[in-house]
């Protein structure tokens, strides 16, 4: 996808006002932002939109999870749907299937968020699944620019508050025989990024909040640390347990972000509506009895499906094999967050 004009215009302008901070940043306000530390190009490289052609609904920014890549996640699951749907979508691939420390992946979000909002005009919804939750939180909360772009954020089995397989990193002869990948430290509910993550206000900007849960889910556990703000009565955010509409659906942690009718559903009611998701007006117990996304992609939308499947291919060459990024303590807080 080529970048316009309007675009280099407003990513320049950005990186012109974290220049002249001096690089002294932080998510207050009144400081200007930090820097970006990626290459341009790498950033641009892992964003893969379709054409800014419906001016009448937000652009979508789809987030994977860890041990994948925005496009295996979405090009055969959501993207399809919202693209038969009439938004514009985008998927980001953040590096070595989220192994690496989440800092780094981060800006690919802002980037991603920085250049879909210049580009459309429009304010973004994000959708992110699992790790695609931490990430996109950790943007919103420290650049400025990022957060001003999103107008909807739709969290799904995101580890909120840290998950249990973080505590693989205390086990004492793993990390110290051959480390563990960064991103398992800083999962756990009490490593300096999960606390950073969650320091002042949870959630910032004017920004709508619906976070989904499972209770069949196998790795944020307690399933209630996916909530978000749990227990605040703030309007802009929803928590949704999917057995509270459907009791004893069965969805486990991957599939509430890739497969899950239920979940799609209310995806798409917040970011279609003011707010976040409402579960009565997506359609309440009747979502119970719908099928799953992929029946549906062979029902409706096939062409898309298959040329999705057919994209993952074409793709999976050029991805590679991760770099583990295996250490023996979590990555040191970047100097914005400490």
């Amino acid at each position: 996808m080529t970048i316009r004009i309007a675009t280099l215009a407003a990513l320049a302008a950005a990186a012109l006002l974290s220049a002249c901070s001096g690089g002294s940043a932080s998510g207050e306000a009144g400081i200007a932002e930090p820097p970006l530390e990626t290459d341009v190009a790498k950033l641009d490289a892992a964003l893969d939109c379709t054409e800014f052609t419906h001016p009448d609904k937000p652009p979508v920014l789809l987030v994977h999870g860890t041990f994948t890549a925005g496009f295996e996640q979405y090009e055969w699951t959501y993207k399809p749907l919202l693209v038969e749907r009439g938004y514009d979508v985008c998927t980001v691939t953040y590096p070595d299937r989220g192994l690496g420390d989440m800092q780094v992946s981060a800006e690919y979000v802002v980037h991603a968020l920085r250049r879909m909002h210049a580009e459309s005009g429009r304010k973004v919804a994000v959708i992110g699944h699992s790790q695609g939750v931490a990430v996109p939180r950790w943007a919103i909360k420290w650049w400025p620019s990022a957060r001003d772009a999103v107008d909807d954020f739709v969290m799904q089995a995101g580890p909120n508050y840290g998950i249990s397989i973080a505590a693989l990193g205390s086990l004492p002869l793993l990390p110290a025989l051959v480390g563990l990948p960064e991103v398992f430290y800083q999962f756990g509910g009490d490593s300096a990024f999960m606390q950073a993550t969650n320091r002042g206000d949870q959630t910032p900007g004017d920004i709508s909040y619906t976070a989904m849960y499972t209770q069949f889910d196998e790795l944020v556990r307690p399933v209630e640390t996916a909530m978000i703000e749990p227990g605040q009565n703030n309007p802009n955010v929803t928590n949704i347990l999917i057995q509270d509409i459907c009791p004893g659906r069965i969805v486990e942690h991957a599939t509430i972000g890739l497969v899950d009718r239920v979940a799609f559903e209310l995806a798409l009611d917040a970011i279609q509506h003011p707010g976040p998701a409402n579960v009565e007006r997506a359609g309440g117990a009747a979502l119970c009895g719908l099928l799953p996304v992929v029946p549906n992609l062979v029902i409706a939308p096939l062409p898309q499906l298959l040329g999705g499947l057919f994209t993952i291919l074409l793709k999976e060459p050029g991805n590679g094999l991760p770099a583990l990024h295996l250490a023996r303590q979590e990555p040191e807080l970047k100097p914005y967050a400490r």
